[in-house]
């Protein structure tokens, strides 16, 4: 059976109060560390050292992992 749908008042009236709860501010929304934009250089970092793998020796590349690992974790 087919599920009616609703006219525009009705739609926002059922929808506006998990938009006003979406608006709200997350903890990661919180950049004042600017833990953004070093979780995104952490994952470059990291592509990279996967892209450059098999020209590295093992524990360079073990190294690389842990220094990123200690970015993040900081």
């Amino acid at each position: 059976m087919l599920e009616q749908l609703l006219d525009f008042p009705q739609y926002v009236e059922r929808t506006e109060p998990t938009r006003q709860r979406l608006l709200h501010p997350i903890a990661f929304d919180d950049d004042r560390d600017d833990l953004e934009w070093t979780v995104r250089d952490v994952i470059e970092e990291l592509e990279y050292l996967v892209d450059m793998k098999a020209t590295m020796a093992p524990e360079e590349f073990v190294d690389g992992v842990r220094e990123q690992d200690r970015r993040l974790l900081k």
